[in-house]
């Protein structure tokens, strides 16, 4: 099984990770909006009344109410990527799909206000996730998975500080994080495909502090470590029925 060390460099890899998908996901979202903000500026036309076609093959189209506002309205762009857009009755764009030259395609959703909210898209090499966003235009939460087969949520706080984080892997583990506002792991629990479990505890400085944890041969135990990292303080009880309680003074 892996040290506390070990486990310790893992999760602070996996929160700078997640915080890093993030960006790249804030910045598609960014990205996006620019494209679709200039396609909603596409003139509206008039209503012409009723026809009939057997094919019809253009670049783009649009939709109109009775009123003549444009309410759908889907183009082929110059740069390979097509999209589709719905508008609201005042001529405001509500929701847009794309795909993109480079395989990705997504789909998002705009307040009343004009303010993305939510955004869903699967990228060309094979990542998905969904974020939501605040009406200030940050990102609160994001969902993902991974090509190489991991899945996991990240929550946000205001100032787009991850805060907590679970994820699942391939090997069977499952872990849920806590950080403080500046970004800082401060608790781990975690279940691990071998039947271990546990939970760690760090302080304002990032270091282990308290760990505790079963495994699968009956094991139970905790351990209380001093601002140097020193054990100080360590109970258990074992499958044969024993119970331990040493205590080191650290000099």
């Amino acid at each position: 099984m892996e040290t506390i060390q070990d486990q310790i460099r893992e999760l602070q890899l996996s929160v700078r990770a997640q915080q890093t998908s993030i960006r790249r996901q804030r910045f598609a979202i960014v990205t996006l909006s620019s494209i679709l903000t200039g396609f909603a500026l596409i003139s509206a036309t008039q209503p012409a009344g009723d026809a009939t076609f057997d094919k019809i093959t253009c670049r783009a189209w649009q939709v109109v109410d009775k009123d003549g506002t444009r309410r759908v309205s889907a183009a082929s762009l110059e740069d390979g990527s097509a999209v589709i857009s719905w508008l609201d009755k005042n001529g405001e764009l509500r929701i847009s799909s794309f795909t993109d030259a480079d395989g990705s395609a997504g789909i998002t959703w705009v307040d009343k206000e004009g303010k993305e909210r939510i955004h869903a898209v699967t990228e060309a090499n094979g990542e998905s996730s969904v974020g939501w966003i605040d009406k200030e235009g940050n990102l609160r939460i994001n969902a993902l998975t991974h090509p190489n087969g991991t899945a996991g949520v990240g929550w946000l706080d205001k100032d787009t500080e991850t805060r907590i984080t679970a994820e699942t892997n391939t090997k069977g583990d499952a872990t849920v994080r806590w950080a403080d506002q500046g970004g800082k792991l401060r608790i781990s629990a975690h279940s691990f495909a071998d039947g271990t479990s546990g939970m760690s505890w760090f302080d304002k400085d990032g270091k282990l502090r308290i760990n505790a944890l079963t495994d699968p041969n009956g094991l139970a135990a905790s351990g209380w470590l001093d601002k140097d990292g020193k054990p100080r303080i360590a109970t258990g009880t074992h499958a044969d029925g024993t119970v331990t309680y040493p205590t080191k003074d650290g000099k």
